[in-house]
């Protein structure tokens, strides 16, 4: 049997159980890239164009990693993931990106993913990964649909049990940004962690339930809007009416579009209500330096404090 390998990067931190189960089931050995370090980003940055955000860099140092390591390189295009949701531009095309920047030394697996109108395109997906890897495709789609039944119900299950988090006489700050950011400890230079150690309570996105946040994605509830966006928009107002939060901090990459756009509904929001909550932003990229990193943060700590 083929070896599949899967960088630890971009849809890796939201969908990793999804597919790690999933190709177990099919028989297959499943290679994990390392964490991200300093070797993979830079070997990311010298794969790509200047223009490129540094998450999607760091991916493709990740899928260098890999690549004389596995036989099939996985990578998923993200499309839609739900009803009226879609996903980052970067995630619909990450595929693409990686077949034209390291296309010649990989094979890379492609599965896509699209919840919202077109679920026929993921069937079809399946039905060409079980031809490549020479399978049943009956036994891809199954394996697909209860890895992908398993993985919805135990996110449920977490946001129910999220929802009711307790916070025990310390400040609590709501830290925004796309999951790839704020879990990948080196891109974010263990942000959770230097929050932590200074008795801060960290609520993220993933710590409030799904229905709550598209409730509360002013000004897009019940329309079609990126997926990230119902996640932020919806957790900065829910987390701006508790009366524990007394920040926000927003990390994001440098030329991040999404970013930009919801940062500002964000503020205006807040601002147009008197709310005054403090917000940081982060913006990071592979030039930013830990200790001008750390000197904003330190600030907005006391300032909270």
């Amino acid at each position: 049997m083929a070896t599949i390998g899967i960088p630890k990067g971009m849809f890796f931190f939201e969908y990793s159980s999804i597919w790690e189960e999933f190709f177990k089931i099919l028989g297959f050995e499943v290679i994990l890239s390392q964490d991200t370090n300093r070797k993979i980003m830079d070997d990311g940055i010298k794969c790509c164009s200047n223009e490129t955000c540094l998450p999607v860099k760091v991916f493709h140092g990740h899928v260098m990693s890999l690549k004389d390591k596995v036989d099939y390189v996985f990578i998923p295009r993200y499309q839609s993931t739900g009803k009226n949701e879609y996903t980052c531009p970067k995630l619909c095309g990450l595929p693409d990106m990686i077949a034209v920047n390291l296309g010649d030394q990989i094979k890379i697996l492609e599965i896509k993913i699209n919840m919202n109108s077109c679920r026929d395109e993921t069937k079809e997906s399946l039905v060409k990964l079980a031809q490549t890897l020479k399978i049943d495709s009956e036994k891809v789609l199954k394996a697909f649909n209860a890895t992908w039944e398993r993985h919805t119900q135990l996110m449920a299950k977490k946001n129910k049990a999220n929802v009711k988090k307790e916070v025990n006489n310390k400040n609590v700050i709501i830290l925004l940004g796309h999951p790839y950011m704020i879990y990948d400890n080196f891109i974010s230079m263990r942000l959770i962690e230097k929050l932590e150690r200074k008795n801060i309570e960290v609520f993220t996105p993933w710590d409030i339930d799904y229905e709550t946040k598209r409730r509360n994605a002013h000004p897009y509830q019940g329309k079609t809007f990126w997926d990230i966006g119902f996640e932020l928009l919806g957790s900065a107002f829910t987390c701006a009416k508790d009366e524990r939060v007394k920040g926000i901090v927003y990390l994001t990459p440098f030329a991040c579009g999404l970013d930009a756009f919801i940062m500002e509904f964000i503020e205006l929001d807040i601002k147009s209500k008197n709310q005054g909550l403090p917000i940081l932003k982060l913006t990071v990229d592979e030039h930013t330096g830990e200790a001008g990193f750390d000197t904003r943060l330190e600030a907005f700590i006391d300032m909270i404090g």
